[in-house]
């Protein structure tokens, strides 16, 4: 009991003293001094202010961590054009290295590579940054040397990054690139990749695939004895192709050419849209607008009895990727 009363009468005391303070505050202010008012802590303010710092900062590590993070997709093609000795065959595709290394000399896109089972390598352009700096070509230089101890055929296609853009440049001028005289085209080759361009045969045993662009060389697919009707041919591109007919039939008229009637497409280009949302996928497609159609921009689709095939790539032009890890794709044949 003593001490609950020594308690209460310690409490009054201090409710007089705050009362004593506060009047002799008032009477100040009414004088016209300044008063220094004991500061009142906002901690919720500052509980917030540090829960949203915190959450910036681990998302900023997550991301910085998600584009340096490698993933392995695999995609299988079941068609009954693919030939039986070509039945399992895979396909490594590497796309839009846009001057990125994975470590140093490019060690851990190397070892990852090296531990998976292909056939041959695709690569799909854009292995320079933007604004043609050929010093980025260095971490491409590091795969193709380590690729080159595998003895595993490498084809390329070259991307809008790997050549001046020509005057006039119709759309989709950058799908199928010839190499000309681009000094990228001349390294690629120099360490042992060669052009898919105008026609690659694959062989195997008394069967074959072809690899094309999209053009249809008359006199050259004759020589081949290429039939559309019986031999599976993989149309490589660096920018995806559009498979709205309307479309792609005002591109043959305007420029004259005659379309190969391919059985598949593989491209790149798109980064899988570089910017994604789980359930929304890509937010945005340059040409498309906000959340297009997933084949427009990433994964393995079939339309029109054909497939295709748009990879996300390794690096970017500008800027991050959300929920869009670096990709190498790894594309299975199989017959039915």
């Amino acid at each position: 009991m003593a001490r609950r009363r020594e308690s209460g009468l310690k409490f009054g005391e201090q409710e007089k003293k705050n009362t004593k303070q506060d009047r002799k505050a008032r009477k100040a202010e009414q004088a016209g001094e300044f008063v220094m008012k004991p500061k009142k802590r906002h901690w919720g303010v500052l509980i917030a202010v540090l829960t949203v710092l915190l959450a910036a900062g681990l998302l900023v590590y997550l991301v910085a961590r998600s584009n340096e993070r490698l993933r392995i997709t695999e995609v299988v093609v079941r068609d009954e054009r693919v030939p039986g000795e070509f039945d399992g065959f895979r396909i490594l595709q590497l796309s839009d290295f846009n001057g990125k290394s994975f470590g140093e000399g490019n060690r851990r896109l190397i070892d990852t590579v090296k531990a998976i089972d292909f056939d041959i390598v695709l690569l799909t352009g854009d292995f320079i940054a933007p604004g043609g700096n050929l010093d980025t070509f260095e971490p491409v230089a590091n795969l193709l040397e380590a690729l080159a101890e595998l003895g595993k055929p490498v084809y390329y296609v070259l991307g809008e990054n790997d050549v001046e853009t020509p005057d006039n440049a119709p759309d989709g001028w950058n799908r199928c690139i010839e190499q000309g005289d681009s000094p990228v085209a001349q390294k690629l080759e120099a360490l042992g990749a060669q052009c898919i361009y105008p026609i690659t045969v694959i062989e195997r045993g008394e069967a074959r695939i072809f690899l094309t662009g999209i053009t249809y060389y008359e006199k050259l697919f004759d020589s081949y004895n290429f039939d559309s009707d019986k031999d599976f041919s993989i149309c490589v591109t660096h920018a995806p192709i559009d498979y709205d007919v309307d479309k792609r039939l005002e591109s043959v008229n305007r420029y004259s050419f005659r379309e190969l009637d391919f059985d598949m497409s593989i491209s790149g280009h798109t980064l899988g849209g570089q910017y994604r949302l789980p359930l929304l996928k890509t937010i945005y497609l340059k040409g498309y607008g906000l959340f297009p159609q997933e084949s427009l921009s990433y994964g393995l689709h079939k339309a029109q009895n054909r497939y295709s095939f748009i990879t996300a790539g390794l690096g970017v032009k500008s800027g991050f990727r959300l929920c869009n890890s670096p990709e190498i794709a790894v594309i299975e044949l199989r017959g039915n």
